[in-house]
Order: C-alpha cells, then structure tokens, then sequence
C-alpha cells in the first residue's frame, strides 16, 4: 500500500523550515480535539490530501465540503495532517513513509506528532465532586542530540523513558532512526473511562506545543472552558444515576453535545 500527498490546485506551497504536525485518533480523542481547533483558531485551509488505492471509502463532511479521510490544512510554515479514522497498522507504516519522504522533498524542518494517551485505571477515581486533575504531558524524540530534542524541552514535557508507542506516531519514530529529518512526539494522558472526548488533554497538547512553537500563539481558554462544562454536565449525570438497590428512574441525559464535543 502506498499513500501520496497531492496538493491542493492553487495551496501556497510549504516554505523549508516549516513544521508538520500529524494528528490521528488516539485516547480521549485528545488528538483529534487539538487538531481541529488549531485548524479552526488559526483560519487554516486546506492544502493537500492523502490518497490511496485502499483508502477507505468515506467522505467527511465539514460545513458543507466534502473532505477525504486524511487530509492536510496548512500555511506556509505549518502543515497539519489529521484524520478522524485510525489507520490499519499497514496503513499506519504506509503513512509515515510517506510523510517522511514528503518532509524531506518540502525541506521542512521536523515533524511533530500529537497523541492521547490512557491514564492508568487506578488514576481514575470514580469521584465526580473533585476537580479533574492536570493531563501529563510527555515527549519522545528520534534523535537525542540536535535543534530537536532542545526545542522539545521547551515544551515542558516530562521526557518519555520507557513505553510502547504505535499508530503513526510510532511508525514515525522508528523510520526517523538514523536520518536527518527528527520526529518528535507529545504525549498527554486522556481520561477515558467516562467514554467522553477530553478537551483538557487536547489543550495541553496545544499549551506544549505552543511552547515550541510561539508563533502559533494559540489560546486554549475556550477549549479548557468547554472542558469545564463538559465535565460539570458528567457529574450532574453521574449523581442523577441510580445506585445499586434503588429503583432507576428516567435514563439520564449525557452532557449536552456530547456527539460532536471534540469538533
């Protein structure tokens, strides 16, 4: 299986130097959050799609525009490559070469990936009156010396010692080995057990790296807002459930929106 990346007719081209961030589900859908809102806060268009002969026949539709799977908004120091289907394991390493060569071709300076990651169970407590902790953020780089590793530290993020990491994020990683082009990847950790997209990992995936990367200068308050109202609403369902014993009432209603929460 092999992906291309076409541009866009008429899509300024990427300038060398740029970053290329690449964004595909992961836990919380924490990724997908981040995405689309800096996709949405920065008023990027969209600049290229990726095709394959085994691409999935599904159209995303956005504010009336038909959009493939995976595609790529952009501008000329920034690309962003999202997707809200997870890809195959074959998909995935078809992807990264893919990414890789065309980073390479664009002269771009590296590429960064975005991922949610599961908290441990223990670290979920079924308390809903206490305030929802802080999402860790964690990052792994291909290379341990260079520009890399040194810009990543400015993110804050804790250095990722041991783990295991795949997707595209992990094909991404392994085929940087040994190449100039460096990878880097933040890591948050994602509440998953309510089953609802966290939009407090996906802002501080976008609070690290903008930290990296100042000139994107996003603000995350809306986002860490919306977080706040959702996580209100979940404690609200949470106490309106029935315990054990007691005779269950009405179904109680998921927080409001809960369907297209990470858009």
């Amino acid at each position: 299986m092999e992906f291309v990346w076409k541009e866009e007719v008429g899509a300024p081209p990427l300038a060398p130097g740029a970053t290329i961030l690449t964004c595909f589900p992961s836990a919380g859908l924490a990724t997908t959050i981040a995405a689309h809102y800096i996709v949405r806060t920065l008023k990027l268009p969209r600049i290229g799609i990726f095709t394959s002969q085994e691409t999935p026949p599904i159209a995303v539709i956005q504010g009336g525009v038909v959009n493939p799977p995976v595609r790529v908004y952009g501008r000329p120091d920034l690309a962003v490559v999202l997707s809200e289907f997870p890809p195959t394991p074959s998909q995935a390493s078809s992807l990264a070469q893919t990414l890789i060569a065309e980073a390479d071709r664009r002269k771009a300076r590296w590429i960064v990936g975005l991922e949610g990651v599961s908290t441990h169970a223990e670290d979920e407590t079924e308390e809903t009156d206490t305030e929802e902790p802080e999402p860790k953020v964690y990052a792994v780089v291909s290379q341990t010396q260079g520009p890399a590793p040194d810009s990543i530290r400015k993110s804050g993020a804790e250095a990722l010692d041991e783990g295991v990491l795949g997707g595209v994020s992990g094909a991404l990683l392994v085929q940087a080995l040994g190449k100039p082009l460096p990878v880097a990847v933040l890591l948050a950790t994602a509440r998953t057990a309510q089953m609802f997209p966290d939009h407090r990992a996906g802002a501080a995936l976008i609070e690290a790296l903008d930290r990296v990367l100042p000139e994107l200068r996003i603000d995350t308050l809306p986002l860490r807002a919306q977080a706040e109202e959702i996580e209100r609403a979940l404690r609200a369902v949470m106490k309106a459930a029935p315990s054990p014993g007691r005779a269950p009432g009405p179904e109680p209603a998921g927080p409001p929106g809960a369907d297209s929460m990470y858009q």
